[in-house]
């Protein structure tokens, strides 16, 4: 049903696949394709390409739909080639993943094309065999071409055979479905894959001279930190952090009976946790600091490819939810936020970091359609609003005159919203339980109709075995993951969220926006000074249409800063960086630098 609909949209369907060498894991290297071969479905007419036949993709992109394994990969090739990307995308990884994620474990290999073609008994070459062929295409240069076009077909072979039986699994899954839908939604996600590659290919232009200044000196300032605390409050042994002391530390701060515990009864070091108490003591904030740069581990979050530009795999779709899940030690918006000031635009150009406005409240109100929630999102502050509604401020408060309440109600009403319980919430807050009790028992009152929403979805997720966004992305529930309520009913806030900027992402890419990195709910784009102006109005613009979408016609709002030097933090965290930066030039640290403009430009 799915092939015979798709070979009338099609003029061919093309299985494809690049062989090639990269290291962006170490090196941040861009892919050097080395030979591809493609096959159509329709025609069996196959297609060996290397050297300059590389440069012209045999099959019309605008008429042929692109099937392969994992479309960053064969995208990223296209895209270094010069080519111009297709339109049309089915990524048999991803569908894999919509029809098995929480079916199966999270072993590694779980989600190879060996293990996908294995499931429907599609025979393949061995593990031993495909470790035996990248290592001679990796590493010897004296390889024959022709084998590696052998192989590099061998694995088309087995995509086609992966396709066709993935298309019959979604049709048994989902017959009452139409065919129509399921290839919308194959091709909304395929395409998305593809755009990962092309923001991977474009990479983050950095401060070089600031990131090879920042890592010679990144041992020394490490020990000038710990010693530098250690003399206050000592928590480091041979500048290693010491958990007996961290102990004696939070018990002199009278925090010992209130700090989170984990399973075994240790205190928690989590960055959340230390965050937390970071901002109500400024001696854990110290603290927190100094942790923040020891764990940077050489800067933590920044692989800088040959072309001075960092880049790492964005990994979209591997986690439940569906957004990307970059790697903590490899991406610079996972690392210490003081170290994003090494993120710096090329000369004569700037960046544009937009983001959308509480993404999260916008979807919750919009896709309930619970009337009270979607009045607080207008009202441009959801948290003063709620506590007006709870009766905890008067109607004439605003955000500056009742500072205190608002932290409290933003802090409760987005741990309701997360599925929070009232004992975390206590501790967090630093309040009785009784009162975190009360809380969320406001909050449930007041957007009750979002509540009963949420439920509702959770309950027929149970139904039905499985939980989905309005464009198809799934996530399975099975005796295989442990079913945890709290994290099924933030799925369709987070699940859609992702959707959203997925869409944002390519709007952008068709007007040929250069998008640097992807950043939970918002987007780093790099552009010409000259086109500042009218680049910044069409982001705006196109990230509100991709919200419009997703919230059934409504807006969610856009936030956008201009960046024409180096990435700049709010107060607290640039603070932290310039005593880093004094430290460099051999500047005494004191509890608190600040100075007009210390960051090199």
């Amino acid at each position: 049903m799915i092939i015979e609909k798709l070979k009338k949209l099609f003029d061919h369907i093309v299985v494809f696949d690049f062989e090639f060498k990269q290291d962006i894991l170490h090196k941040g290297e861009k892919p050097d394709p080395i030979c591809a071969v493609y096959k159509d479905i329709i025609t069996q007419k196959t297609f060996r390409a290397y050297g300059i036949s590389l440069k012209v993709i045999p099959f019309n992109p605008k008429k042929s739909l692109f099937v392969c394994y994992n479309a960053v990969a064969e995208a990223s090739c296209l895209k270094v080639l010069g080519l111009t990307i297709p339109d049309n995308w089915w990524d048999c990884y991803v569908e894999n993943r919509k029809l098995y994620m929480g079916r199966v474990g999270n072993a590694k290999g779980s989600w190879s094309m060996l293990t996908a073609a294995n499931r429907y008994n599609i025979e393949t070459m061995t593990e031993d065999r495909k470790k035996y062929e990248i290592e001679q295409i990796l590493n010897n240069p004296d390889y024959p071409i022709e084998k590696i076009l052998d192989y590099c077909e061998e694995d088309v072979k087995a995509t086609e055979k992966l396709f066709i039986a993935q298309c019959k699994d979604i049709e048994d899954h989902f017959e009452l479905k139409g065919p129509l839908e399921i290839i919308q939604h194959a091709q909304f996600h395929g395409r998305s894959m593809a755009a990962m590659a092309e923001i991977e290919c474009n990479g983050m232009p950095i401060d070089n001279a600031l990131f090879n200044d920042l890592d010679a000196n990144f041992d020394r300032i490490k020990k000038l930190l710990i010693d530098d605390f250690n003399k206050k409050y000592e928590v480091f042994v041979n500048y290693k952090f010491n958990m007996k002391l961290f102990i004696k530390f939070i018990d002199s701060l009278g925090l010992l009976a209130e700090w989170p515990k984990t399973p075994t009864g240790a205190l928690s070091t989590t960055e959340k946790v230390i965050y937390d108490y970071s901002q109500s003591y400024p001696e854990i904030n110290e603290f927190y600091f100094v942790k923040e740069f020891v764990e940077a581990r050489k800067l933590k979050g920044f692989v800088v490819g040959p072309d001075g530009r960092a880049r790492t795999s964005l990994n979209m779709f591997q986690i439940k939810t569906g957004r990307t899940n970059q790697s903590t030690a490899l991406y610079p918006f996972n690392a210490a936020k003081p170290m994003r000031n090494i993120l710096k635009p090329l000369d004569d150009h700037a960046y544009i970091y937009a983001d959308y406005v509480s993404q999260e409240i916008a979807i919750a109100a919009y896709l309930s359609n619970d009337d009270k929630l979607i009045d607080a999102y207008k009202t441009g502050d959801v948290y003063i609003y709620t506590a007006k509604l709870a009766g905890a401020v008067p109607q004439d408060a605003t955000k500056t005159s009742h500072k205190k309440e608002r932290k409290l109600y933003k802090t409760a009403t987005l741990a309701t919203f997360y599925g929070q319980g009232h004992r975390s919430l206590a501790a967090r807050l630093n309040i009785q339980e009784a009162k975190a009790i009360e809380l969320i028992a406001n909050i449930k009152n007041i957007y009750n109709k979002y509540f009963a929403w949420v439920d509702n979805l959770v309950n027929k997720a149970f139904a039905k075995g499985f939980i989905s966004t309005k464009f198809g992305w799934k996530n399975w529930l099975t005796n295989v993951d442990k079913i945890n309520p709290r994290s099924l009913s933030n799925f369709p806030i987070q699940a859609h969220g992702s959707e959203m900027l997925r869409f944002a992402i390519l709007k952008l890419i068709e007007k040929k926006i250069e998008i640097s990195a992807s950043i939970h709910d918002g987007l780093l784009i790099h552009c010409p000074l000259s086109k500042l102006r009218e680049t910044k109005e069409l982001v705006v613009k196109c990230m509100e249409d991709a919200s419009r979408i997703v919230l059934n016609k409504n807006k969610c709002d856009v936030d956008v800063d201009i960046i024409k030097s180096n990435f700049k933090q709010e107060e607290e965290e640039q603070v932290k960086f310039e005593r880093i930066i004094n430290l460099i030039r051999g500047v005494e640290p004191t509890d608190r630098l600040v100075s007009s403009n210390p960051t090199p430009v």
